[in-house]
């Protein structure tokens, strides 16, 4: 195999963008890297690509366990794609030190934007305004990029990874520190309606794991990644937060809940 993708996926972005670029790729395959986070993981391909999300504008927690169990000794070419709603930060830079940490290299590295399917709407935060306010322009979407992408990557070119203006990626990274511990428990926000049918579907779409079912209700176990799997994918939208109704969740139209199921 001559390219690996790696990608995390809670509402489909990435397994979407993973599949189109594995697509146009010659001889390609994509895995999702939530299954071997805690394995020790060396990849046989030349090229290595890591698709994921920005969570509070760094790497999530699953995709920073990933990278440390990550041996990278028989790779020559590693890029990422880091897809967020509105700013990056300084993303891609952490996860090139974390990479570098183990013996690799990030080699071309992108920043795309994408939908923010579990956005509420409204005002922002003064946390993210903030953020926001000084982070630079907004960079362009995965499908105006897909084709640089797929050059660079089949060229094998040199890529410094793409951030925001200064500032904002030193808001963004003090920010994500604080957020990446916060987000373990927010699972303590959840509720489960009526609506539940017991069918299991949360514990199996969960990225960490992180769902059980007791007395055919699921319980959360307080290692949340706060990426909204577990409700945005709900058949009967049956979770909900504390104090608000359960509601429909957007997701990306390409890809159904049978393709991020775990198990």
């Amino acid at each position: 195999m001559l390219t690996t993708i790696y990608y995390y996926s809670a509402t489909g972005n990435s397994l979407a963008l993973a599949r189109a670029i594995a697509g146009q790729l010659e001889d390609s395959e994509i895995q999702p890297l939530s299954l071997s986070r805690r394995e020790r993981t060396t990849p046989s391909s030349a090229r290595v690509g890591i698709i994921f999300p920005i969570h509070a504008w760094g790497p999530p927690r699953t995709v920073s366990e990933f990278i440390e169990n990550l041996d990278l000794s028989g790779t020559r070419y590693v890029f990422a794609i880091a897809s967020c709603g509105g700013t990056a930060a300084g993303t891609l830079p952490l996860l090139r030190k974390a990479i570098r940490k183990q013996g690799g290299d990030l080699h071309a590295g992108f920043i795309v934007r994408s939908p923010g399917y579990m956005e509420s709407g409204g005002d922002d935060p003064p946390m993210i305004a903030t953020v926001r306010r000084f982070s630079g322009k907004l960079f362009p979407t995965a499908e105006e990029r897909l084709p640089e992408i797929i050059e660079t990557v089949r060229n094998e070119k040199a890529l410094d990874p793409e951030h925001n203006a200064l500032l904002g990626s030193i808001l963004g990274n003090f920010f994500h520190t604080k957020a990446v511990v916060a987000f373990a428990g927010m699972d303590a926000a959840y509720c489960v309606t009526d609506n539940c049918a017991g069918c299991g579907n949360c514990t199996r779409i969960c990225p960490r794991g992180n769902v059980s079912l007791q007395e055919g209700k699921p319980v959360w176990h307080h290692d949340c990644e706060n990426c909204g799997a577990c409700a945005t994918w709900c058949a009967r939208n049956a979770i909900a937060l504390k104090g608000a109704a359960a509601a429909p969740r957007k997701h990306n139209p390409q890809i159904a809940a049978a393709d991020l199921m775990h198990a």
